[in-house]
């Protein structure tokens, strides 16, 4: 059983030390020691991506890559299954809240397991609240 919905830009976050503002993100990492977060497989193809293009811009080292995705394997995030016709949903939710296609995939996942979200993401907050989704709250 998941405690909340993990959105990539907050695990990108937690090895990208020039991000602005981490604490948040790392506040989320800490929590995993006792919770679980689920994800769409969405998020497996953002986080390399993101890893990738972090490295291609130098943010991180190449070896970096491999060393963090050993890390993320560790950690205690499951992979929730959608059918093809979840994802085709997707689109209308996308356009009623202003978001990406990508970003309606995390919503959704909150929406239907009714579980907080936890994302940096201002736009994404906004449609969360909207729909009446919790978000995870940074420790004081």
């Amino acid at each position: 059983m998941s405690d909340f919905v993990l959105d990539a830009c907050v695990a990108l976050q937690w090895f990208l030390e020039d991000e602005a503002d981490r604490k948040y993100s790392l506040e989320v990492l800490a929590s995993l020691s006792a919770k679980r977060a689920i994800v769409p497989m969405l998020w497996f193809y953002e986080i390399g991506n993101g890893l990738v293009m972090a490295s291609r811009r130098k943010r991180i080292f190449l070896d970096q890559v491999e060393s963090f995705l050993t890390r993320l394997k560790a950690l205690p995030i499951d992979a929730a299954q959608q059918t093809p016709a979840e994802i085709l949903e997707l689109p209308v939710l996308a356009q009623r809240h202003g978001l990406t296609n990508y970003d309606a995939a995390y919503l959704v996942l909150a929406m239907k397991f009714n579980l907080p979200l936890a994302t940096t993401d201002r736009l994404l907050r906004q449609a969360a609240a909207s729909a009446g989704v919790n978000l995870v709250v940074a420790q004081a």
